[in-house]
């Protein structure tokens, strides 16, 4: 147990070493902390601390007499553009810092060369000591254990949040609860429905509504808890479940996402129970019982009505998840079947007769829409009929100043305003025009694609995460009213959030696109490994479906494959099944 204890404190040593050298190099090349570099500079840095030998004096000197060195020739120098007194000095100790321990890793690994006389040595991989042995916890006490540590490091922000944060999304859903909108399922009409009713209980108990807002956040923070709580006691080690608990609670992103009245928040925790059960599915002993199955069904009409493109992505999913089940074809065709049947009998008639609108056909033209903005906003060259086809629908006045590139409403709302129902008249006229520009002008095509989703895939691309504060300016005389507040709360929430725009690494955890490539390589190595990829596969198909019609790179947009992402980004088996999932 001591040996790997040391194991244990040993490789801490090592990444505080391979951080500190890895966010010095970032700051002296001006990279941000998301560039994808900083990621192959950290694992050579930890790979190479790992390598060299134990430290020794003139080792530990030599890396501090190039410190004092390069901390004299740089003396007139800054580094990082940060306004701040504060972060500029803040910035120079961690490249003084980073400088010596680049030095120290640097020299131990050019001694270790030198010293064995040859580069096998230095390749060879050393022995690895037994990890920790102990059985992981489990449990229902386990599962309401970190639902509860949950809710504890959470509390804090809901307490400065109070009622809950509300959006400009929020707001809309709000009034259609209130009549001052008609219902459509734009946004979820079954969250809608949700909010409506812990709104209307907690007006009922108190006739405030700031406190029916708060009971919904009470409850949208409760059910996430108990989400973490389960999915965490589907992990196959201690360490791993530590690491889960710590990302649910000291990421803070996760803390203003719970409080903030946004389908997307309840849309991943449903994803998360989804992955839990199918993984238990998996089992061999649960295959045959009811339900399972019964309870396979619940979630995937839940997972495919709280997101548009996650009905999509179902769909898309249910092939492989019957290919998965193929000893139980029957159960499982018949258990997609009453699923698909389900959702298209609720989207359709069930809404229709309660007179709910379904989006309209511009809302899902997102990509496309930007990419013919994008070849006139170029001014290329394109036949006049083309031109009066797409004039017959938009006014192409303004459409310069309106569009851009990174966020397709502007657009959306210029077709709307214009004659959207001679586009959907003559869909297959329209499409033959976006397919016959795209063969003309795809640098022009891609450029607008990459510019407006480019970021569900390169980390490297600025998205605002987690920066809300309280209740958006509204005609409903609902307010935000924290009931913590003053100069070092609000202090200790910026510095909360911008961390993950000042530390590497840290910060790739801010980056919807480094999750995607995070689940690409756990893929891969599942594929090759040969172990099961199902749940994965879902979550790649929900990026797919996000690089094919989001209007915007929104971290939010993902959460559902953030939030799992202690789970599929485990390689390997467990008792619960394929963790590979």
């Amino acid at each position: 147990m001591k040996r790997s204890f040391d194991l244990e404190l040993k490789t801490l040593y090592h990444g505080g070493l391979a951080l500190f050298g890895c966010w010095t190099l970032q700051i002296l090349l001006g990279i941000t902390v998301r560039n994808p570099l900083t990621v192959v500079f950290f694992a050579f840095l930890f790979w190479a601390a790992n390598k060299a030998p134990k430290g020794g004096k003139v080792r530990f000197v030599s890396a501090v007499l190039l410190t004092f060195l390069f901390a004299f020739l740089t003396r007139n120098n800054v580094f990082g553009a940060f306004e701040s007194s504060l972060f500029r000095s803040l910035s120079k100790l961690i490249v003084f810092v980073g400088v010596f321990c680049l030095s120290y890793i640097l020299i131990g690994l050019i001694y270790s060369l030198f010293a064995a006389n040859k580069i096998d040595a230095i390749v060879e991989r050393p022995a690895i000591e037994p990890m920790d042995k102990k059985e992981p916890y489990k449990g229902a006490g386990f599962v309401l254990t970190v639902a509860l540590i949950c809710l504890i490091f959470w509390l804090p922000y809901f307490l400065y949040e109070f009622p809950g944060v509300m959006t400009a999304d929020s707001l809309v859903q709000f009034a259609e609860i209130i009549g001052d909108e008609p219902w459509s399922n734009h946004h979820p009409v079954l969250h809608t429905l949700l909010l409506w009713g812990l709104y209307d209980l907690g007006l009922a108990v108190s006739g405030d509504s700031e406190v029916g807002i708060a009971f919904y956040t009470v409850f949208q923070m409760v059910f996430m808890a108990f989400c973490c709580g389960i999915l965490t006691n589907h992990l196959n080690s201690r360490r791993r479940q530590i690491l889960a608990v710590a990302f649910y609670t000291l990421v803070p992103f996760n803390a203003v996402y719970v409080v903030t009245i946004w389908k997307d928040i309840i849309y991943a925790g449903i994803a998360m129970l989804l992955v839990c059960l199918v993984i238990d599915m998996r089992k061999e002993e649960n295959t045959d019982k009811k339900v399972y199955w019964c309870l396979f069904v619940v979630l995937s009409i839940l997972f495919s009505l709280f997101r548009s493109n996650a009905w999509i992505a179902f769909i898309l999913w249910a092939v492989v998840f019957v290919i998965a089940f193929r000893k139980k074809l029957l159960t499982s065709v018949s258990a997609v079947a009453v699923v698909i049947a389900c959702v298209v009998l609720i989207k359709g008639p069930v809404f229709n007769a309660f007179g709910v609108a379904s989006p309209d056909f511009v809302e899902s033209l997102s990509v496309p829409a930007q990419q013919i903005s994008r070849v006139l906003v170029d001014d290329v060259s394109i036949d006049d009929l083309d031109k009066e086809l797409i004039e017959r629908v938009i006014d192409t006045t303004y459409i310069k100043e309106l569009y851009a590139p990174d966020f397709a409403d502007n657009i959306k709302e210029l077709i709307r305003a214009g004659q959207p129902a001679i586009l959907e008249e003559n869909k297959i006229l329209y499409f033959k025009l976006w397919l016959k520009l795209c063969i003309q002008h795809p640098y022009e095509y891609v450029r607008a694609w990459y510019d407006q989703v480019g970021g569900y895939i390169y980390p490297d691309v600025s998205v605002r995460v987690a920066d809300l504060d309280g209740i958006m300016q509204n005609s409903y005389n609902l307010y935000w009213n924290p009931i913590i507040g003053g100069k070092v709360v609000v202090k200790l929430k910026e510095i909360a959030i911008k961390l993950g725009d000042f530390v590497p690494i840290y910060g790739m955890l801010w980056s919807i696109g480094a999750y995607f490539w995070l689940l690409v390589i756990s893929t891969f190595v599942c594929l090759v490994r040969k172990e099961n990829v199902l749940c994965k596969t879902l979550f790649l198909l929900l990026v797919f479906t996000l690089l094919l019609a989001a209007p915007v790179v929104d971290f939010r947009y993902g959460y559902a494959y953030v939030m799992t992402m202690p789970l599929w980004a485990v390689m390997g088996n467990n008792s619960h099944g394929t963790l590979g999932g």
